[in-house]
């Protein structure tokens, strides 16, 4: 099973839980934030596609390698929530420096996956 297989496979049953900007601390700016709720069974397959034997994928490489943000991007997940143009914000900014984190959902088969954009940061000069 290739990248693109992987994520057709899935795709319909990621959930967006949230999208936002967030306050991060020493930030220049607000940082963007997605949630989304991902079957575990679709990074058990990627770790298999990888050879790669871990409990969880490296978040930020699961994340580039899927296209994950590309195909949200391209799909009707907020069609008709008036969210659109704002998803499109959130995703243009996790492109670049991300970090990811999981959070255990328990007994859905699901786990939350977070990408946190890594704003940059004041400095002493910015004073």
């Amino acid at each position: 099973m290739e990248m693109k297989k992987l994520v057709d496979k899935y795709f319909d049953e990621i959930k967006i839980e949230s999208a936002e900007f967030i306050p991060y601390d020493e930030a220049k700016s607000d940082a963007a934030y997605l949630l989304l709720n991902i079957p575990i069974k679709m990074l058990k397959d990627y770790l298999k596609l990888k050879s790669q034997n871990r409990k969880l994928p490296d978040g930020v490489e699961f994340w580039r390698e899927t296209g994950l943000g590309k195909r949200l991007l391209n799909s009707d997940k907020y069609y008709g929530q008036g969210k659109e143009l704002f998803l499109s914000d959130i995703l243009d900014y996790l492109e670049d420096d991300i970090q990811v984190d999981y959070q255990d959902l328990f007994s859905s088969g699901k786990i939350r996956f977070a990408v946190i954009e890594i704003p940059e940061l004041y400095n002493d000069e910015d004073f």
